[in-house]
């Protein structure tokens, strides 16, 4: 039998709960970096440009795993699935169950701050603990982001090296990254995909540039 220290409080078997699966509220954030016009000084390993799009979603966080009686809820990020006027509901994707308990459908909030985090059974019913967790919004593998970004690689004698990097929903997508190198004593001014920058100083540790213009779009392709 597991010991339920006072942190985590003995299950609450509470009526019948149903789940509303009417989704969760999407933010897209776009990403514009930096000003037209404007001085920066990048180290390497720094993005120089980036654009592009974040889409982000609300998540249940769980900070420190819930050892309850019946259920288990790993600390982990749970995507919220839907909600009710009472009520945020979430994947319980990862939670794990007893032999004995019956078999999980989602894990719901209540609105309310400091509310406990329910396991919502099959049936209707739930089980109830006190946990660490926070309500955020953080990056959607459901979403549609894509980012474009050149990076500073360093220079060596009078050329500098910069690595093109695609992002898809914060995956790297291999096949369009590349690395380009450019001679600064033919032209201070250099550009891929449409990003132009004018190189203003530049060593192997660091890169003082203004951007002429950034990349031309941010489609998928």
């Amino acid at each position: 039998m597991k010991f339920i220290t006072v942190f985590m409080v003995i299950l609450i078997m509470t009526g019948c709960t149903t789940v509303k699966y009417n989704g969760s509220k999407t933010i897209v954030k776009t990403v514009d970096y930096p000003e037209v016009d404007e001085v920066v000084t990048a180290y390497v390993g720094d993005h120089l440009v980036q654009k592009g799009t974040i889409v982000e979603e609300n998540m249940l966080v769980v900070h420190k795993t819930i050892d309850g009686a019946l259920y288990d809820i790993p600390a982990k990020s749970y995507p919220q699935v839907g909600f009710d006027q009472n009520n945020d509901f979430y994947s319980a994707v990862g939670v794990v169950r007893g032999g004995l308990s019956d078999p999980i459908q989602a894990l719901a909030l209540d609105k309310n701050d400091g509310a406990e985090i329910c396991v919502i059974t099959v049936f209707g019913g739930s089980a109830c603990y006190t946990g660490e967790y926070d309500r955020k919004t953080k990056l959607s593998e459901r979403g549609n982001s894509f980012q474009q970004t050149l990076i500073y690689s360093g220079r060596v004698g009078n050329k500098i090296n910069v690595g093109y990097r695609e992002f898809s929903n914060n995956t790297a997508r291999p096949a369009f990254n590349n690395n380009v190198e450019y001679d600064l004593s033919t032209s201070k001014t250099i550009g891929y995909k449409g990003a132009v920058i004018e190189v203003i100083k530049a060593d192997n540790s660091s890169i003082t540039y203004k951007l002429i213009r950034n990349f031309r779009n941010t489609a998928n392709q």
